[in-house]
C-alpha cells in the first residue's frame, strides 16, 4: 500500500471499544480521517452521530463506499470473524477486536482466508502497549531478570493475560501443555459492572480458573483470574514474573546489580505537570518513554498504538504482534475453557495452520 500522511479509518460496531478508537482517531487527526461508522440501527447510528460529529450509516454498502484505507471491526463476540472475513472478501485491511472470531474453527476460516487472499489484517491486542506491561516487557529485555522463567498472570483475562505471557516469556511459537480446573466460588458483591456501590451482603458465584501453562523449554506460566476482579473491591490483581536474577511484581522490582548486590526498586511514572505520562524509570533507567506525548496523547495511549501499528504495518508489512500471534492467544483461550470443563486432565496444544 502506498504510504500516505492520513489514512482513512471505518468502524463497525458499538460499545466502549468503538468510543475508545473515536477518541483515539480524533486525537491522532493528523494521522487518521473517521470516514464512516457503521450500525445496526438508525437510532444508534443516529446517536452517535450527533454525540461525536462523526459520519454514520447502517449500510454496509455506503459503508465500504467511504473507501476506508482499514476497518477497526470492533462487533460483537459471535460476529467479529464474520464481520472480518466479509471485508477481507472485498480487500479491505481489517484490525479486529480481541479475540477475532468465537471458535477454533472461525479461527482456522479467518487464517485460510487471509492466506488465500494475501489479506492484511491485525488483532487488536493493546497491553502489551500499555505504558505499565510495555515498561515490565522491557525490563525484562534489558537483562533485570536475567532469564525470565515464569510468569504469574491475575490481573487480566483470557487472550490478554496470554498475549502478555508469551512475550515476556519470549514463547510466541511454542508448543506446550494446560492443565488446572475451573471453580466456582461464592463472592460477596461490593460493586456491579458499572461500578455501582452494592452494600446488602449479596452473593455472586464467580467463575475462576487456576491453570498452569508448561511450555516445550521448560518455561512456565500461570493463569489465575476471575473477571470479577475487574470490579470488585475485595478481590485484588497482580501480574508478577520470576527469573534466574529477580522478580517483578507489578510496580516493584528486586533484581541483582552488575557487583551482584542486591537491589529494591520500583517502575516510576514521571508525569507532565497536568498529569500526561512521560516516561516510566527503574531509578534512572528509563524503560518506557511515551511517544505519544509529541501528539499530546498522555492516555488512551495503548488504543493509540495499535492504530499507529496498524498503519504502519499497511505501508511497512511490519507489525510487532502479526496476526498470527492474535490468533494464537484465542486458540489458548479455547483451551483455558477446556481445562475448564476437564479439572486437572493434561490438555496438550495442536499445531495450528498459522504457526511456522
Amino acid at each position: 500500500m502506498r504510504i500516505v500522511a492520513k489514512m482513512k479509518v471505518g468502524i463497525i460496531g458499538t460499545g466502549g471499544r468503538s468510543v475508545s478508537y473515536i477518541k483515539a482517531l480524533k486525537a491522532l487527526s493528523e494521522d487518521f480521517e473517521l470516514c464512516s461508522m457503521r450500525f445496526r440501527t438508525q437510532e444508534k447510528a443516529d446517536l452517535f452521530k450527533k454525540e461525536y460529529d462523526i459520519p454514520a450509516t447502517t449500510s454496509m454498502d455506503e459503508f465500504k463506499s467511504s473507501k476506508p484505507d482499514f476497518v477497526v471491526d470492533v462487533v460483537g463476540y459471535y460476529d467479529v470473524g464474520k464481520a472480518a472475513a466479509d471485508l477481507l472478501r472485498d480487500d479491505i485491511p481489517v484490525l479486529a477486536e480481541t479475540p477475532p472470531a468465537a471458535t477454533v474453527q472461525e479461527l482456522c476460516d479467518l487464517w485460510n482466508l487471509s492466506a488465500a487472499k494475501k489479506s492484511k489484517i491485525l488483532v487488536a491486542e493493546n497491553y502489551f502497549e500499555e505504558p505499565p506491561y510495555a515498561a515490565m516487557i522491557e525490563a525484562v529485555k534489558r537483562g533485570y531478570l536475567g532469564d525470565a522463567q515464569t510468569v504469574t498472570v491475575a490481573n487480566t483475562h483470557e487472550y490478554h493475560a496470554f498475549s502478555v505471557m508469551r512475550i515476556i516469556l519470549d514463547e510466541m511459537n511454542s508448543p506446550l501443555t494446560m492443565i488446572g480446573k475451573k471453580m466456582d466460588l461464592e463472592l460477596t458483591l461490593t460493586n456491579d459492572h458499572a461500578g455501582n456501590s452494592i452494600r446488602d451482603g449479596s452473593i455472586e458465584i464467580a467463575e475462576r480458573y487456576h491453570v498452569i501453562l508448561n511450555f516445550a523449554n521448560g518455561k512456565t506460566g500461570f493463569y489465575d483470574f476471575a473477571i470479577s476482579q475487574y470490579w470488585s473491591d475485595i478481590r485484588s490483581y497482580y501480574i508478577m514474573v520470576q527469573g534466574s536474577r529477580g522478580e517483578i511484581k507489578d510496580k516493584d522490582i528486586w533484581f541483582l546489580d552488575s557487583n551482584q548486590i542486591p537491589r529494591q526498586s520500583c517502575f516510576h511514572s514521571n508525569l507532565t505537570g497536568d498529569g500526561g505520562l512521560v516516561s516510566i524509570s527503574i531509578r534512572d533507567d528509563v524503560v518506557y518513554e511515551n511517544k505519544l506525548l509529541s501528539k499530546g496523547i498522555g492516555d488512551n495511549i495503548g488504543v493509540c498504538s495499535m492504530l499507529l501499528n496498524m498503519k504502519n504495518y499497511l505501508e511497512t508489512g511490519f507489525a510487532p504482534y502479526p496476526f498470527a500471534d492474535g490468533l494464537q492467544d484465542a486458540y489458548l483461550t479455547k483451551l483455558l475453557h477446556e481445562c475448564g470443563s476437564r479439572p486437572f486432565e493434561l490438555i496438550q496444544s495442536e499445531k495450528m495452520p498459522w504457526q511456522k
